[in-house]
């Protein structure tokens, strides 16, 4: 019986728009034991009535829409209401599930994946949950829809470095790290769980010259951490600060891929870590994070010291002995700037080169990602794979 809740846990989660996560023509093992390190049979019991909100990264009122109250999963899962908010209320405190008003739903992929990686002291099955999470998510290659549809539309895109852009290039406020961060009322500093697997794991490659650091969650992100008690409200002014240190450093700065205000993220990622830029640096998603519509460019004033070089995570600059200048791979270079930010003779700068358009809204970019997906593998139903072993193996722990 428990083991036919996890299973339909992930058929509603099948039903957002990434898919959930499938290996030998059914659904992964390794992601249906990462769901009984979730939630306990008992809990699962209650947690399979629960609906997914169909986005990414949901605003209040897609949260809203995909949300049942404890009415509804009472009469779906023949309790009383009573009981319901006894076993979802707890889950809700912890972030495992989403609820507000006594009414619940499931966390969208981005919160549900890295559920034990939002804090830094180590826990109970943070560990347990990494590994999980490397075999479904890395081995069984679940990153291609983590980070793109199947038709390749990109989760997340690149924020160029503004104070670097060559005199007279036009940039968009939704392009623009400060103008995405003014236009939102809701901040919070919450550690990135990226780095933070990673250094739990001892395998964290940046340690020695990057921090784990933070998300820069905002709007229903940021009010969702809260609630949970994870992370640091902070204001517009210091999420600036924090985010032009982090790209001081190294750091690609990522956002939701549309065009909408109110965004729900900005990502500082690392090459080594990250679970969207490893795509492309690391893994074989050439649609994993979406190009900014900028390029590096040098001018005769380069002097060839290299330092673009070392600074570009992409492999996208070259020095060039015959022109005597660094040289950058347009292919390559998904126009963070990263690279242009310590060029002390400002040789090296930012110019526009139209080449990709957001999606006009989060909706539009989920509804987008949703139909790639559902054409790209066409109409199925996953069977369960053969995980019985496992799953007793994972509850038995418990």
């Amino acid at each position: 019986m428990s083991e036919s809740a996890y299973l339909k846990i992930a058929e509603n989660l099948d039903a957002g728009p990434m898919t959930a996560p499938k290996a030998n023509g059914g659904f992964s093992p390794a992601f249906i034991n990462y769901l009984a390190l979730l939630y306990t049979p008992a809990e699962a019991e209650i947690v399979q009535h629960l609906k997914m909100p169909m986005a990414i990264a949901p605003s209040l009122a897609d949260v809203a829409e995909s949300m049942l109250s404890a009415e509804d999963i009472a009469r779906a899962a023949g309790k009383s209401a009573a009981e319901v908010t006894d076993v979802l209320d707890p889950l809700a405190r912890k972030g495992s599930v989403i609820g507000f008003a006594g009414n619940y739903g499931l966390p969208v992929f981005a919160l549900l994946v890295n559920h034990h990686q939002f804090t830094e002291p180590v826990g109970p099955h943070d560990v347990e949950a990494a590994h999980l999470y490397q075999q479904f998510f890395i081995d069984e290659k679940f990153y291609k829809y983590y980070q793109s549809s199947e038709m390749g539309t990109q989760v997340l895109r690149v924020i160029p470095v503004e104070r670097t852009l060559l005199s007279g290039q036009k940039i968009l406020d939704t392009e623009e790290a400060h103008k995405i961060i003014d236009a939102v009322s809701n901040l919070s500093l919450v550690p990135c769980p990226c780095r933070t697997r990673t250094e739990k794991l001892g395998t964290r490659e940046c340690k020695h010259h990057t921090p784990v650091g933070f998300c820069i969650m905002m709007e229903t992100s940021a009010l969702y951490f809260q609630n949970i008690g994870v992370g640091r409200e902070v204001t517009a002014a210091e999420a600036k600060k924090y985010f032009d240190e982090m790209q001081d450093l190294g750091l690609v700065g990522t956002t939701e891929n549309h065009e909408e205000a109110g965004h729900n993220v900005i990502c500082l990622c690392c090459p080594c870590c990250c679970s969207q830029l490893r795509g492309r640096t690391r893994w074989d998603n050439p649609d994993a994070v979406a190009p900014s519509n900028f390029t590096a460019e040098s001018s005769e004033d380069c002097l060839m010291c290299g330092k673009c070089v070392d600074r570009c995570v992409f492999g996208a600059i070259t020095l060039d002995t015959r022109q005597l200048k660094s040289v950058v791979d347009g292919e390559k270079c998904l126009g963070c700037g990263v690279c242009t930010i310590t060029c002390d003779q400002e040789a090296l700068r930012l110019k526009r080169v139209d080449r990709q358009t957001p999606l006009p809204s989060a909706r539009e970019l989920a509804k987008t990602i949703a139909v790639e997906n559902r054409e790209g593998r066409g109409p199925s139903t996953p069977a369960p794979a053969p995980h019985d072993a496992p799953l007793r193996a994972c509850m038995s722990s418990r």
